[in-house]
């Protein structure tokens, strides 16, 4: 990454709220399991794993920022979807099947929209939360 990205990128984690972040995390998801499914296509296995496993710890991540007092069945639904995707990663990854990734992004799309929706709709800046 230049390090011209990187800087905005620290900066911008930096100054975003806990469910800014959380759009962030599906972004950068988005983003590996993308690479990850393209790189596996293109039979470019050492990136491909690189970027399946910066997927799952992403999704790590998130699973870890559920809060299951608060979210009580949607927190245990996301937990279930996180934990799916996790395993599908690894899947996709060690059979070298871009499908398998790229039925991940299916699971996750939706997600990261709602989020973002959320967000909007909270007053939080569009910039932030897209694509």
């Amino acid at each position: 990454m230049h390090p011209a990205a990187n800087q905005y990128r620290k900066h911008q984690m930096s100054t975003s709220t806990p469910a800014q972040l959380i759009g962030l995390l599906y972004d950068a998801l988005l983003a590996s399991i993308r690479r990850g499914a393209e790189a596996l296509h293109e039979s470019t296995f050492p990136l491909a794993n690189e970027q399946l496993v910066r997927a799952q710890r992403i999704v790590t991540e998130l699973r870890c920022s559920l809060n299951f007092e608060a979210g009580g069945e949607i927190a245990a639904n996301l937990d279930a979807i996180y934990d799916y995707v996790w395993r599908q990663l690894v899947l996709a990854n060690t059979r070298r099947e871009p499908a398998i990734a790229l039925q991940c992004l299916e699971l996750i799309v939706p997600l990261r929209d709602g989020w973002a929706q959320a967000l909007l709709g909270q007053g939080a800046p569009a910039e932030r939360i897209s694509a």
